[in-house]
């Protein structure tokens, strides 16, 4: 994040336990490193992650629908 952007900023804060806590920071250990602003990035790929999911099933669903369609065709 740079000075140059124009978008705004917020900070969250929310309470968790220390254990998901741990396992977080070695998810984001594990694929960032150390490196400044892993956990940011850990939580944002995690909602991009989710959403691509939601996406996912969204577009298995309409897949079955149109296959379910078509073979009810065949059968009359």
């Amino acid at each position: 994040m740079t000075k140059t952007e124009t978008e705004q900023f917020e900070h969250i804060q929310f309470r968790i336990s220390k254990s998901k806590l741990d396992e977080f920071n070695a998810m984001v250990y594990e694929r960032y490193g150390m490196k400044h602003g892993g956990k940011t990035k850990m939580f944002l790929d995690l909602i991009a992650e989710h959403q691509t999911s939601q996406r996912i099933a969204l577009l298995k669903a309409e897949i079955e629908r149109l296959e379910q369609g078509k073979h009810g065709k065949h059968v009359l």
